[in-house]
């Protein structure tokens, strides 16, 4: 009877008071639907990277970091709708959509064995004053939804983020290495010492802000490392 009153009357009201779109393709979508429509969610672009031993995730990364994993849940194309739901959730105050994103990473990879053998869970630091001026770290959005569904615990707070970077977009490959150089530092080693760490960021691109990161756990933890991206993008 509940979920009668729900179907009928709930989110009827819902749907005329507060509109639900997309966050894709904008298009409007009921309450219930979550936040993609048929269409989108019937398309999104998965990489199936998570089920590779070879992958362009794991080859990107390993030539700069001795990972053990490393996958990107979709692929990312300028005009499409990966691009679209990401510029959302940095630049337009919408961090439930890292969480969304971060849940559906979480539910994909769920089933690989590398993947359930990671003890923690550590999202990729903003510089304080780049969190404080957008209010959120997308990449702990993302982290919060991947732990939401494997219960994995996330810590936030082992590597800090000790220089404010210019963004890397429009970077050159070695532009974006250096300016990403020495950027990051190990706080709380012993937290992580001796556990499988997943590295958790929200684009995987020529991998430097992966690299800089997780060398910086490397060099002071003895501790295994893989990294999982919500997209990865061709360079």
């Amino acid at each position: 009877m509940l979920q009668f009153l729900k179907t009928q009357v709930y989110y009827p009201v819902l749907d005329l008071l507060f509109p639900k779109y997309c966050i894709a393709c904008e298009t409007l979508i009921s309450a219930e639907a979550g936040f993609l429509c048929l269409s989108c969610k019937h398309t999104l672009p998965y990489t199936d990277m998570e089920k590779m031993e070879e992958n362009v995730a794991q080859i990107r990364m390993l030539t700069k970091l001795p990972v053990q994993f490393a996958a990107s849940l979709l692929y990312f194309i300028d005009a499409g709708m990966v691009r679209a739901m990401l510029h959302k959730l940095k630049y337009h105050n919408r961090p439930e959509i890292g969480v969304y994103l971060g849940e559906l990473l979480g539910q994909k990879f769920s089933a690989q064995a590398w993947f359930r053998s990671v003890d923690a869970i550590v999202p990729v630091p903003l510089h304080a004053a780049k969190k404080a001026k957008r209010g959120y770290n997308q990449s702990e959005c993302i982290a919060e939804g991947i732990a939401n569904y494997s219960h994995k615990p996330i810590l936030a707070n082992v590597i800090k983020r000790t220089r404010n970077t210019s963004s890397q977009t429009d970077k050159s490959r070695k532009e974006r290495m250096d300016n990403v150089a020495d950027a990051f530092a190990l706080r709380r080693a012993k937290q992580i010492e001796g556990k499988h760490i997943l590295l958790v960021d929200d684009v995987l691109t020529t991998g430097a802000t992966l690299a800089s990161c997780g060398s910086s756990i490397l060099k002071e933890a003895n501790c295994t490392l893989s990294i999982a991206t919500v997209a990865i993008a061709y360079h």
